[in-house]
């Protein structure tokens, strides 16, 4: 029974050890590019979603109105916060511009 236990245990360090060795950290570069925390949009995130994450957009342009078979269009704008900075975090350092269709987050530039 002992020796069981402990094949069952060295078996389940093995597998745990093969999976841990795939992940790598991501390089210093990485994270300049892209801090951790930055990647909060996804296609259909709703709006309220989305302010509670980033606040109220500077602006807001209506693209369409809604009709019988679409919703409304909009783009959120958010003006940069301190453009000279070189880290990509949110709309920190550029203008980002982010279109919903209804309430749902589409795209993003």
């Amino acid at each position: 029974m002992k020796k069981l236990l402990i094949l069952l245990m060295c078996l389940a360090a093995s597998i745990s050890l093969i999976s841990c060795a795939e992940m790598s950290p991501p390089t210093p570069m990485d994270v300049l590019r892209n801090p951790l925390g930055t990647d909060a949009l996804y296609k259909g995130m709703p709006k309220g979603e989305v302010i509670e994450y980033w606040g109220e957009p500077s602006s807001i342009n209506r693209l369409e109105e809604a009709t019988a078979f679409s919703n409304a269009k909009e783009e959120w704008i958010y003006n940069a916060k301190y453009p000279a900075v070189q880290i990509n975090a949110d709309y920190l350092a550029k203008t980002r511009h982010l279109f919903f269709e209804g309430d749902s987050l589409i795209r993003w530039e």
